[in-house]
């Protein structure tokens, strides 16, 4: 049992550490790749096929304030969705976002690297509806879906990464994007 203490003690001694160094600067990079866990689509129930995955690659212009460019993709598809009109469609959608992030950053904590910002972006959706089921509709039948094009968006998020080693961190971030919870990997380059 002493054993086990002393040996418990070296180990939190030494991971204290170890993360104490983990400190940001102006001109430090972070890259960090995630996977969501609700995606933006959740509401109509998709089979997912490619789950939300990002990257994001910011640099500090100060200690506290980082700018960086943003990529995320995400496939999914639907089956036997049922119209107001009577009719079923089956929908594939493939999601692509490619943005630029501005965040501020608090490290009033060690190890931890809390941060909340912006994002104004570009949606590339490529969806695919085909009717599967169709009812005879006079051509004055409502239209309940737009359809997809490319557009400016912009979004807001807050989150926190966690760096238990020097250079090597996760993160858990909430915001609107390729999927509204997100839970990765971050690493200062």
């Amino acid at each position: 049992m002493k054993n086990l203490l002393i040996l418990t003690s070296l180990l939190v001694f030494s991971f204290t550490n170890l993360t104490s160094q983990t400190i940001f600067k102006k001109g430090d990079l972070e890259l960090a790749t995630g996977i969501g866990l609700f995606s933006t689509f959740a509401k109509d129930n998709p089979n997912t096929i490619v789950p939300p995955v990002s990257a994001r690659l910011a640099v500090r212009l100060a200690s506290n304030f980082s700018l960086g460019g943003y990529a995320a993709y995400s496939s999914a598809q639907s089956k036997q969705i049922a119209l107001p009109d009577g009719n079923f469609k089956d929908v594939d959608n493939e999601f692509f976002i490619v943005g630029l992030r501005a965040a501020a950053h608090t490290n009033r904590i060690d190890n931890w690297d809390i941060y909340g910002g912006a994002m104004l972006g570009y949606n590339i959706p490529k969806v695919k509806e085909v009717l599967t089921e169709e009812k005879s509709v006079g051509d004055d039948a409502p239209s309940f879906s737009r359809p997809a094009e490319n557009k400016v968006t912009y979004s807001a998020f807050v989150g926190g990464s966690y760096y238990p080693i020097k250079n090597l961190g996760v993160f858990a971030e909430v915001g609107y994007g390729i999927s509204i919870f997100n839970l990765g990997v971050s690493l200062k380059l």
